[in-house]
């Protein structure tokens, strides 16, 4: 009966403060991943989580050492015991870095958690020590993820002159990432002030206007002219505006000193046989890539 007893509580701790944690996030708004779908993927898998620290719970009862020692090593038993089965999880799933985040911060705070409980049972400071870590895990892993990953709210405008040669132009997404069409009207402003602050006078069209990412406000500007012909890496700007401008053989960078992230907008030639005029891909810091084609309209499409 005290086996079953222990593996009973930690498994249901385990459990508890694993969906706990990953529900509390993503209802506050501060859930890494993209949609309900990854939500309910950490909940699933935090089953046989949960079944593995009851099992590992049950082993801790042979141990002979003190109390406190018990507690520690418990504790430090669950937390390996989360990372390893991220591994396993992340091996078999393919998982973005934003994901594997996700999981570390649902899955390290309920393995310490069950195995604290496991050992000490319904000691104030256990329930003390699992609520400080079921509030930590739900604030802390976005603003540390978005610092250490320079994450940033990036728009990216793709923009031919308005001029018979490209008249005919358009993209695929035309819009995403924004609320409302008045936000997308205002970001098509900015698009279009930044480049006259830049001197250039010409009249100019946007053809595709996208945003994702959370924090420090970034804008890139490419100027599309012509058909691409080969592959384009434009470094995305550390909250900054930067214009890449189509030149014959490469790309103007405009201004030429504006600070770059190590992430890249990539601007691909189209396919033999294909009729577009190139596509775009787009990464975030979530390691999730946006990625559309630059067309031109069937004929008689208005």
């Amino acid at each position: 009966m005290r086996f079953l007893s222990r593996f009973g509580l930690a498994a249901l701790i385990g459990f508890l403060t694993s969906s706990l944690i990953a529900s509390a996030s993503f209802s506050l708004g501060f859930w890494l991943g993209r949609n309900s779908d990854n939500l309910w993927s950490i909940i699933y898998a935090s089953v046989p989580f949960a079944l593995a620290l009851g099992l590992v719970a049950i082993l801790q009862l042979w141990r002979k050492a003190g109390q406190a020692g018990s507690a520690l090593v418990a504790a430090l038993i669950g937390a390996a015991l989360a990372f390893f089965y991220t591994l396993i999880v992340v091996g078999y799933a393919h998982a973005i870095p934003a994901f594997v985040v996700l999981m570390l911060s649902c899955w390290v705070p309920g393995g310490i958690s069950a195995m604290l409980a496991s050992v000490r049972g319904k000691q104030l400071s256990v329930v003390i020590g699992i609520a400080i870590l079921c509030v930590a895990a739900t604030f802390l892993p976005e603003p540390i993820f978005n610092a250490v990953t320079h994450n940033q709210q990036l728009t990216v405008a793709l923009v031919a002159p308005s001029d018979a040669s490209t008249a005919q132009l358009e993209a695929n997404p035309e819009t995403l990432g924004f609320d409302n069409p008045n936000e997308i009207q205002a970001a098509k402003g900015e698009v279009l002030k930044g480049l006259r602050a830049l001197g250039y006078t010409e009249t100019f069209r946007v053809l595709s206007i996208t945003r994702e990412g959370k924090g420090k406000k970034s804008l890139a500007i490419v100027v599309v002219k012509a058909p691409i012909t080969k592959i384009a890496v434009l470094p995305e700007p550390d909250a900054s505006m930067v214009v890449y401008f189509q030149q014959s053989e490469n790309w103007e960078k405009n201004p030429a000193q504006t600070p770059v992230l190590n992430r890249d907008i990539t601007l691909i030639p189209p396919d033999t046989l294909d009729k577009s005029v190139g596509y775009f891909d787009i990464p975030d810091a979530q390691g999730v890539s946006l990625e559309g084609g630059i067309g031109v309209k069937a004929s008689g499409q208005p």
